[in-house]
């Protein structure tokens, strides 16, 4: 777990796009969802007022969407390397 701050968010993922979002604009979107449900800053969560965002969660999140792969394939890869590893 990287817990990390919005403006170190914005640092650290936007690093090389010449017109980062604002800071209120990820604060806002910190507890938004899209249609599908989903929270479009996954591993965002409060700590105390403070919004944090955990970095692993989010990269490994966005990789997944990124693949294609939804939730009900990973949990067919895991229970299948459970198996094999048995």
């Amino acid at each position: 777990m990287r817990p990390v701050s919005i403006e170190d968010f914005i640092q650290v993922v936007f690093e090389y796009d010449s017109a980062p979002p604002a800071p209120s604009t990820v604060r806002r979107l910190c507890s938004a969802k899209d249609e599908f449900g989903l929270a479009v800053i996954p591993g965002a969560f409060k700590l105390g007022k403070a919004w944090k965002i955990d970095l692993d969660v989010y990269f490994r999140e966005m990789e997944r969407r990124m693949s294609g792969s939804g939730a009900e394939d990973d949990s067919f890869i895991h229970e299948l390397a459970s198996k094999l590893a048995s």
